[in-house]
């Protein structure tokens, strides 16, 4: 991907900014050698080094992997005849809140930056997918089952002790604690990640997320062996100072213009994008001094772009950089035309000759 560089940046010199950053504020003594320069009224043009970013970032992350068996449908095989493979994607998940059912997060005792979390009877939603011998998408089944199933319950008839176990419990790093479900943090809560709108985002605290896989099917009785991976993270945001190599170019569908107009220029030209550049507020360029209100001194806060005079050496309208180096005369060999008129004619004289021979020999 080409670098972006921005186009039509009309901000004056474009090092005023890092002299006015390294020399403190414009109202501040002494005073700074560039005139004074405020972001709140002229916008920085172009692009920063660094960008500040506040991101989700994992601070611990646990897997397991459980399995159980799930019927798609009643009379799978004469609703769905022409049936022959499946794949699945775990849509959402639901948490028991009955007693000694819903999921348990605890801190460890002596150890305040450590959770332990009990996981128990989960309510998996999935979008099962069905495809003929060709792997044509033949319709698409919402199924439900309950992994770690409580004693007790209808789906304790799954129960595994090495593949689907009543629950199990994983210790988490969680230095900046868990979220609730109330202001009184009474209910710890663990949000799921998923494609179920509205919980498709990663949140403050733990999260879970799901993979299911179909390890086999059978075409006459539609069960399937349903595997799934559970992923369990502490994800808390962060700001990080990012280097980065320019802005992204998006790619542009265009439209055949069916006519010569202005708005279908437009359509067929290129892409709006906006080129104000976010402050660094940090080393090297502590553009957050940018801000301060500038002291009305009679002119403008930006004045024009000066020309910067060219260097020594450097013709007018030549190069501009630091010297023009003096390129040597190409070598190459030179053919001489002897003119016939211009010698003398020979002569029986051996003076005449000599001179004759000397003129030859100084060409």
């Amino acid at each position: 991907m080409p670098k972006y560089k921005p186009k039509g940046c009309k901000c004056g010199r474009s090092n005023a900014v890092t002299v006015i950053a390294a020399n403190g504020d414009c109202n501040g003594a002494p005073p700074a050698p560039e005139p004074c320069f405020d972001v709140c009224t002229n916008p920085i043009c172009g692009t920063p080094q660094y960008l500040t970013l506040l991101a989700p970032v994992v601070y611990d992350e646990i897997g397991i992997n459980l399995c159980r068996q799930i019927t798609l449908a009643a009379d799978f095989a004469t609703t769905y005849p022409n049936v022959e493979s499946a794949t699945a994607e775990a849509v959402s998940v639901t948490f028991s809140a009955a007693p000694g059912e819903a999921p348990a997060i605890a801190p460890i005792s002596g150890r305040p930056n450590c959770y332990s979390v009990t996981l128990r009877n989960l309510t998996v939603n999935f979008a099962v997918k069905l495809y003929d011998c060709a792997r044509r998408l033949i319709t698409v089944l919402p199924v439900s089952a309950t992994y770690l199933p409580a004693s007790g319950t209808p789906d304790y008839t799954y129960f595994d002790e090495d593949t689907n176990p009543s629950s199990v419990e994983l210790e988490l790093y969680a230095p900046y604690g868990v979220s609730y479900s109330a202001a009184d943090a009474a209910a710890p809560v663990i949000n799921y990640v998923g494609f179920l709108a509205g919980s498709a985002t990663p949140a403050q605290g733990l999260n879970m997320i799901l993979i299911p896989k179909v390890l086999s099917f059978d075409p006459a009785t539609g069960e399937v062996s349903m595997g799934l991976s559970i992923y369990l993270k502490s994800i808390y945001y962060s700001q990080y100072l990012i280097p980065h190599n320019g802005r992204a170019v998006v790619p542009k569908g265009s439209l055949i213009p069916q006519e010569d107009s202005v708005c279908m220029e437009f359509v067929s030209g290129g892409l709006l994008d906006r080129e104000i550049k976010p402050l660094e507020l940090g080393p090297p360029h502590n553009e957050e001094t940018l801000k301060n209100e500038c002291v009305p001194s009679g002119s403008g806060c930006c004045p024009p772009a000066q020309t910067v005079p060219p260097t020594d050496g450097t013709a007018a309208g030549g190069d501009t950089g630091g010297g023009t180096a003096v390129t040597p005369p190409p070598e190459h060999d030179v053919d001489i035309e002897i003119d016939d008129q211009s010698l003398s004619a020979p002569s029986d004289s051996p003076d005449s000759l000599l001179n004759t021979l000397a003129r030859l020999g100084s060409l």
